[in-house]
C-alpha cells in the first residue's frame, strides 16, 4: 500500500481532497442549509391551514367579553398554534367573574380548533390590586383552563 502511495503521489492527494470537498459540502447540505430556512416553528405548525381562526370569530370573542361592564379591554394575538387573550379589567371584579370570561372564549372556538391550539389569558387591571394579575393556560390536550400566578399577599 505505502509502494503504491509513492508511486501515485499526486493523484492520492487529488483523490483525497476530491473525497474531503465531497464529504464537506454533503455535511453543510445535511445540517448547515436547514439551519437557514424561514420557519422559525420547523413542522410544528403542520396542518395549520385547516384550523383557521377566522378574524369575524375573534371580533365576536372580543365583543361579547366587552360586554361585561367590568372589562375595559380586550386584546388578542396569536403566536404559531397558541392564541393570546390579555383582558383588562377593573379592579373590583371579583376573582371567580374574571376567571368565568374563559367560558366565552370555549363557547366561540369549535371544539376542533379547541383541540389544535392552546389557549392563554392574561387577566389584569390598571390599578393596584392583590386579586390580579391572574394567567390562564389551556392546553389543546385539555377540557378547561388552568390558573396559575395568581397574585396573594406575601404577608
Amino acid at each position: 500500500m505505502k509502494k503504491f502511495i509513492k508511486e501515485h503521489k499526486k493523484q492520492c492527494l487529488i483523490g483525497g481532497a476530491i473525497f474531503l470537498v465531497i464529504f464537506l459540502i454533503i455535511i453543510i447540505w445535511l445540517f448547515v442549509i436547514p439551519l437557514f430556512s424561514n420557519n422559525k416553528y420547523g413542522d410544528r405548525l403542520e396542518g395549520i391551514d385547516k384550523h383557521k381562526i377566522s378574524s369575524s370569530t375573534i371580533d365576536d370573542i372580543k365583543n361579547t367579553i366587552k360586554e361585561n361592564k367590568q372589562v375595559n379591554e380586550v386584546t388578542y394575538h396569536s403566536e404559531g398554534r397558541i392564541l393570546n387573550f390579555i383582558i383588562n379589567v377593573s379592579a373590583d371584579m371579583k376573582k371567580e367573574d374574571a376567571k368565568a370570561l374563559d367560558d366565552i372564549i370555549l363557547d366561540k372556538i369549535s371544539k376542533e380548533n379547541q383541540s389544535y391550539y392552546d389557549i392563554q389569558i392574561l387577566i389584569d387591571t390598571d390599578e393596584e390590586n392583590q386579586n390580579y394579575p391572574i394567567a390562564g393556560y389551556k392546553n389543546k390536550a385539555q377540557e378547561d383552563f388552568v390558573y396559575g400566578n395568581e397574585a396573594e399577599s406575601s404577608e
